[in-house]
């Protein structure tokens, strides 16, 4: 999932060591199992590492951006924060720069590869960010439709079946590849 690799790629940042936050949308499924996936493996993997806030950016720049003011307001040398979604990452990287703490403030990991980000990966602002497999999204989904389609309970075709999950893949973006994700 790609909140398992956030928080791995977290640990890799912050030495695996401090506390960290998350920024969320906490009532989209989706943002929830980022969440957990974050959460679960820095309470598994990373010992020394804790969360120490999670707070709903309701995925808006200018949210997002008063949560992560919040924390490092309350929260006094936090080592990173995870941000759900595109906005999220943004609004983070703006409370960050607007604290004074760039470059050497908490890590921020982010979500998408809309060119906001992109471009705030490129310039240090977010350390990393999370690209989601969108090609794999398109074409799976668009097999499902076709099995549904052409062969709803699968009588047909007795070979194997569209997955019923299917994990599409997750990059993690940085200074060092982030030219590639570019639309060209």
């Amino acid at each position: 999932s790609a909140g398992v690799e956030a928080a791995r790629k977290m640990a890799e940042l912050t030495g695996g060591r401090g506390e960290v936050a998350i920024v969320t949308v906490p009532d989209q499924q989706n943002h929830q199992e980022r969440t957990d996936g974050f959460a679960d493996t820095v309470s598994k993997e990373f010992p020394d590492m804790h969360i120490a806030a999670i707070k709903n950016g309701k995925g808006d720049e200018l949210y997002s951006r008063q949560s992560a003011e919040e924390i490092l307001r309350d929260i006094p040398g936090i080592a990173g924060i995870f941000t759900t979604e595109a906005n999220g990452g943004i609004g983070v990287a703006e409370a960050v720069r607007e604290y004074g703490l760039t470059p050497s403030g908490p890590k921020i990991i982010s979500f998408d590869t809309d060119k906001g980000t992109l471009d705030l990966v490129k310039s240090g602002d977010i350390s990393a960010t999370m690209a989601q497999g969108t090609w794999n999204m398109g074409y799976w989904s668009l097999q499902l439709l076709f099995s549904l389609k052409h062969d709803p309970d699968g009588s047909q075709h007795p070979g194997p079946r569209v997955p019923q999950r299917l994990d599409t893949g997750i990059t993690v973006v940085t200074r060092q590849n982030v030219n590639d994700y570019y639309a060209k």
